[in-house]
């Protein structure tokens, strides 16, 4: 009897080690190109995240249209990279629902979350664009990182880049934002968020706009992660490459390494200075007020006895400057 449990449990612990060296199983739904150079590439990135994914070791495949419900049996992750990637025809979200039910995830980048039912699509990915309703700003925007402790963004700073943000979406009370931007003081809004639903697993980041953005290192590593934390893969690090990695400490448009520092600031020795900051509110130990334009929070110390003045410029919500 001993023998026999002790074979079992070798049998149990040798099908486990099994499932857990299988290669994660993703599908790429992609679509036509919609914009102009150099943006909403999805068939570019149909072919160069397949062949990224597999030489990480995943098992990749794709195309352009909705996978079939044999395509999302053979399919751990779905990610979807493409126009209207929430409209999805009746037949689809059969299948669909039943990926979802025996715990498969899903991946959303950019304009998928948008679609023709975003009040169904949003309890799909957590949120969802609807047309006529939801707005986008497009040039240099920020990505701010409210959440550093999850698995996907784990030692990410703050950066900025060139993209595009989307706000007025429709959101799950449920989702949990990992990262927001703002179009203005008054709007700050989700950007990157992970959606959990019965078995199921969504990761969804909002960048994509300007391809370039997928060929940034820390970019690659936040979207490898999701890719395998929506795999309920133990470490999201599996398919990220350790120059990825370094990147997120000090991200092209983020924070500055001290070694790669270019300037520094010299206060004059009779000046003492302290700043106390806090996200996304400042203790005001001075005064504080609006700029015309409503988007920064200026602050001026009174005098000091050595006839300096000192003017500090607070950009809302993160970072602190000073003129």
């Amino acid at each position: 009897m001993k023998r026999i449990f002790v074979s079992l449990l070798f049998l149990t612990a040798l099908s486990f080690w099994s499932q857990a060296a299988e290669p994660l199983r993703v599908f790429i739904r992609s679509g036509p190109k919609t914009h102009g150079p150099g943006q909403h590439d999805h068939p570019r990135f149909l072919e160069e995240y397949t062949k990224l994914l597999n030489e990480r070791g995943a098992k990749t495949t794709g195309k352009q249209g909705f996978p079939s419900a044999q395509e999302l049996e053979n399919t751990d992750v779905l990610v979807m990279f493409l126009a209207e990637g929430g409209t999805v025809s009746p037949a689809d979200r059969a299948n669909l629902n039943k990926f979802l039910k025996r715990g498969g995830g899903i991946v959303t980048l950019h304009d998928a979350v948008c679609g023709t039912d975003p009040q169904w699509f949003k309890t799909i990915v957590g949120g969802a664009w609807e047309h006529k309703h939801s707005k986008w700003h497009e040039g240099e925007v920020g990505v701010y990182f409210v959440d550093t402790e999850h698995p996907i963004t784990r030692g990410v700073s703050n950066f900025d880049f060139k993209d595009e943000i989307y706000y007025d979406l429709h959101m799950m009370p449920e989702a949990h934002v990992l990262a927001t931007s703002f179009h203005s003081v008054f709007v700050v809004a989700p950007q990157m968020w992970t959606y959990e639903k019965e078995n199921s697993r969504s990761f969804v980041w909002l960048a994509g706009h300007e391809y370039e953005s997928f060929e940034k290192p820390h970019v690659r590593a936040l979207i490898l992660r999701g890719i395998a934390w929506a795999g309920k893969r133990e470490n999201v690090d599996e398919l990220c490459s350790k120059e990825e990695l370094a990147s997120l400490k000090y991200p092209d448009g983020g924070p500055t390494a001290p070694e790669k520092a270019v300037a520094k600031m010299n206060v004059h020795p009779e000046f003492n200075m302290s700043l106390v900051a806090s996200e996304p509110l400042i203790e005001k130990a001075i005064s504080m007020d609006w700029d015309p334009q409503g988007r920064l929070w200026v602050a001026e110390t009174p005098e000091y006895p050595n006839g300096r003045t000192i003017n500090l410029v607070y950009l809302a919500g993160s970072r602190v400057g000073y003129g």
